[in-house]
């Protein structure tokens, strides 16, 4: 289905310039003050901060 697929230009999906930057130890130490920051606007807020923190611990 995707085979003829080209990446986009659209802007609007390209990554918080901040989240190109982190570490993996800034994963595990992102605090939901960060989170807010980072995610603002963001699809990835729907699994809100306890979610995504669950998520990165499951990953040590």
């Amino acid at each position: 289905m995707n085979r003829f697929s080209s990446p986009t230009k659209e802007s609007f999906f390209s990554p918080h310039e901040n989240l190109l930057k982190l570490s993996k130890a800034d994963w595990h130490d992102l605090t939901e003050e960060v989170y807010q920051e980072l995610f603002r606007n963001s699809a990835i807020k729907r699994t809100k901060y306890d979610g995504l923190k669950r998520n990165i611990d499951f990953l040590k």
